[in-house]
């Protein structure tokens, strides 16, 4: 079943992020996203979401809103 292999990749990977769960599966990320809430009830997988402001490589998010970062969502096997 596709979900199982969702979570057994989450499980491997440790911590991964939704586009690239998203790719390696070939499907949108929506449907990857209702996949993972059904592990994350579980307490099987935990949702980090890096803001913008995180991703920043110039440390600059509080004064400078010119790069249009949006949040990463990353997963992690817990």
């Amino acid at each position: 079943m596709l979900i199982t292999s969702i979570r057994d990749y989450v499980q491997l990977k440790g911590r991964v992020e939704l586009h690239n769960i998203s790719n390696h599966f070939r499907l949108p990320e929506s449907a990857v996203e209702q996949m993972l809430v059904f592990w994350i009830k579980k307490g099987k997988i935990q949702q980090i979401i890096l803001k913008p402001e995180q991703l920043c490589k110039t440390n600059q998010c509080s004064s400078c809103l010119s790069c249009h970062l949006k949040p990463k969502f990353v997963y992690v096997w817990i």
